[in-house]
């Protein structure tokens, strides 16, 4: 007769595990909760564990700095740093003690039984049976001492709160920190009549053609999908696209294009589009969504450093890799697997791809360069090496005007810069049952506009 396993046990464990690999290992939470790429302890789950793996690691990550300030309250002394086994476990029983309903006499007995059956732990079983159940007696009272806004300060990771602090200052730090505590809707970009598909869809109308909504269970299963009368776009990410103008009829490469939400917004647009993505797994996701929406256009599977197109573009559209620092309201795992040093190699990646994109462009062609991280170096420093290189790029600065209404996102150098706690007062549908603050919002952004000059080789 095999070892019974207490139910529950499973799940837990799968949750430790995807928080060893996204903290130790730098490795994306997304890729680990894909069932064909993540670990086997979390694919031989059920569906129901499945989710609920997903909102323990969701929590860990967006409550970590809450996490670690009530564990330091409730220790005597620090934890050994090499005893990772015990860490992980304590902040996955930590999230559901302090932020889930869960029972805690489970969450206390599941990780105990946890650390006991590890052979790195055993030893510690005692201590975090101690420690856990102290935490379910007096969690009402750990962070007594602390307002919302300072323990949304603390669960940004320090490196970032560092240079969050600095680039938009103190009295913007708790307001960008308190919006990546709200689990945001999810925005869609719709083909045409937003206004009509947001009342469809349960949502509002933002701008243009985004829309925010507040749908349930899967996308798949939602109104228009399977006719291919939207995608997910975030309400920010859909700017940058509209910054190339009227574009009916030129031809247009969107570098960097998966998984194709630009692209799809440039052919609706009316351009003739080039798409490249260096990533072939990418860029069949691409190609997938493409179809789905019955859009049709050229994929070229290349490295945009390596490649030499047959032609030059009216226009080309950048979304660069970056440290999507931006998304931390969606992937709350992101700012816990970046560093300053990553965003550093990353703003000189950016800024290669650049000069090497301009080399695309018809004599008077634009040039939008973009990406998702709310750092400064990712974002302005690279306009400004930009500006002042002589790459044959001259500015084109972006005005009000083109940006819907959408105010306090252009700056005094005519770039583009939203942030999460943009788009505040969105007035939710009178029928809504969401919290409203889930309808404001944006992520953060960065985008610029250059324009080729004549003089350009």
């Amino acid at each position: 007769m095999g070892l019974k396993i207490k139910p529950g046990l499973p799940a837990r464990i799968a949750a430790t595990i995807i928080l060893t690999r996204v903290i130790d290992d730098g490795r994306g939470l997304d890729g680990l909760l894909d069932t064909r790429h993540g670990p086997q302890a979390y694919g031989n789950l059920s569906d129901a564990d499945k989710s609920l793996v997903r909102a323990i690691a969701t929590t860990a990550f967006r409550h970590r700095g809450e996490i670690e300030f009530a564990l330091s309250k409730l220790l005597d002394r620090a934890l050994p740093k090499n005893a990772r086994h015990l860490i992980h476990t304590l902040h996955v029983a930590a999230a559901q003690i302090l932020f889930l309903d869960v029972p805690d006499s489970a969450a206390v007995d599941l990780a105990v039984t946890a650390l006991k059956e590890d052979s790195r732990s055993k030893r510690f079983a005692s201590l975090g049976n101690a420690i856990l159940r102290r935490m379910a007696r007096e969690k009402e009272q750990i962070f007594d001492s602390q307002t919302p806004e300072n323990l949304a300060v603390l669960n940004m990771a320090p490196w970032l709160r560092k240079r969050v602090k600095k680039a938009y200052g103190r009295d913007r730090l708790p307001a960008i920190a308190s919006q990546h505590m709200l689990e945001p809707l999810i925005d869609l970009t719709v083909k045409s009549e937003p206004e009509a598909w947001a009342k469809k869809l349960g949502g509002v109308h933002l701008y243009a053609n985004s829309i925010r909504v507040n749908g349930t269970g899967k996308i798949e299963t939602w109104q228009g999908y399977e006719d291919g009368e939207w995608w997910v776009q975030d309400a920010a990410a859909h700017l940058p696209a509209h910054l190339l103008g009227d574009i009916r009829g030129k031809s247009v490469v969107d570098l960097c294009s998966a998984p194709g939400g630009k692209t799809a917004q440039l052919i609706a647009a009316g351009a003739n589009v080039t798409a490249v993505e260096a990533s072939e797994p990418r860029l069949e996701r691409l190609q997938q969504n493409l179809e789905r929406l019955k859009f049709q256009t050229n994929t070229v599977h290349a490295n945009l450093l390596e490649w030499q197109p047959d032609q030059l573009f009216d226009a080309v559209l950048l979304d660069a890799p970056c440290s999507s620092t931006g998304t931390i309201r969606r992937h709350p795992d992101v700012q816990w697997t970046k560093s300053a040093d990553i965003v550093e190699g990353l703003a000189t990646l950016q800024r290669d791809m650049i000069v090497r994109a301009a080399q695309f462009l018809k004599p008077g062609g634009i040039l939008v360069f973009a990406n998702c991280s709310i750092d400064r170096t990712e974002g302005e420093d690279v306009f400004a090496q930009i500006s002042k290189g002589n790459f044959g790029l001259i500015p084109n600065p972006i005005t009000t005007d083109e940006l819907f209404g959408i105010g306090d996102v252009v700056t005094g150098q005519g770039t583009l810069r939203t942030l999460p706690c943009h788009l505040q007062n969105i007035s939710p549908p009178k029928d809504s049952t969401v919290n409203p603050q889930r309808f404001s919002g944006l992520d953060g952004f960065f985008a610029a506009r250059f324009v080729r000059s004549d003089e350009a080789t």
